[in-house]
């Protein structure tokens, strides 16, 4: 829970903040190549969006009802 709780300012952050990052780390190319011109900012800010809704659903438990319900028939778990 702590985890998500530090993930989900973290990853607003991400989106704010998403021309310092790219100014630091520069042209990510496979975004580039999927994207286009600007896909590194495009990454950037659905890195950032995903994981704050990702956070979100960990912390409420959705991500884990959902793997319970669609794996856990293969672990033995019902």
């Amino acid at each position: 829970m702590l985890i998500a709780l530090l993930l989900i300012p973290s990853g607003i952050i991400v989106v704010v903040k998403a021309a310092q990052i790219r100014d630091f780390i520069g042209e990510v190319s496979f975004a580039e190549k999927i994207f286009g011109s600007g896909g590194t900012y495009t990454f950037i800010k659905l890195f950032g969006v995903a994981t704050t809704i990702l956070s979100i659903m960990w912390l409420t438990g959705g991500p884990q009802e959902f793997l319970r319900d669609n794996v856990g028939t293969f672990f033995g778990v019902s």
